[in-house]
């Protein structure tokens, strides 16, 4: 199996570990607003279902499912907490859910594209799944942000 495609799958593997462990119920905590907190909840249970797939994955190709760090969740992360001296609101929690969704499609997009050249077509469609829920909770974050603002119009 090509190395750089395992790497990236252990890369997801801390991501969605480190997002269903920590940053999702932080945010939670955080967020007023019943759209994106509904929107929270219901990713919060597909990020653990996420973590659980792909170390599926990791040990269906017969290697070790060790969660690498991934720099740019540090960074969001990082940024979260200096985010929350500023701009404590809903509109703060969405933008940061949305730059870490995109990060992610754009990431399972790429695991997905090169499953699909390494011939591991069932492999590349449990990653599809994955992506398209990434998708999904990116729309209903994007709903909940707009929702947020047209409020304090």
């Amino acid at each position: 199996m090509d190395g750089l495609f395992v790497h990236r799958l252990r890369t997801m593997l801390f991501v969605e570990e480190t997002l269903a462990g920590e940053v999702l119920p932080l945010f939670r905590e955080h967020v007023h607003g019943s759209n994106l907190k509904y929107g929270l909840d219901r990713h919060l249970l597909e990020t653990k279902a996420h973590a659980v797939a792909v170390r599926s994955m990791l040990h269906d190709l017969g290697v070790e499912a060790n969660p690498v760090e991934d720099p740019v969740l540090l960074g969001l992360m990082t940024e979260h907490e200096r985010l929350m001296q500023l701009f404590p609101n809903d509109a703060m929690h969405a933008g940061l859910i949305a730059q870490g969704e995109h990060l992610e499609i754009a990431a399972y997009t790429w695991l997905r594209s090169t499953a699909n050249a390494l011939g591991e077509e069932e492999l590349a469609m449990r990653l599809q799944e994955i992506l398209e829920q990434e998708e999904y909770a990116l729309e209903l974050t994007e709903k909940a942000l707009a929702k947020f603002l047209a409020e304090r119009v």
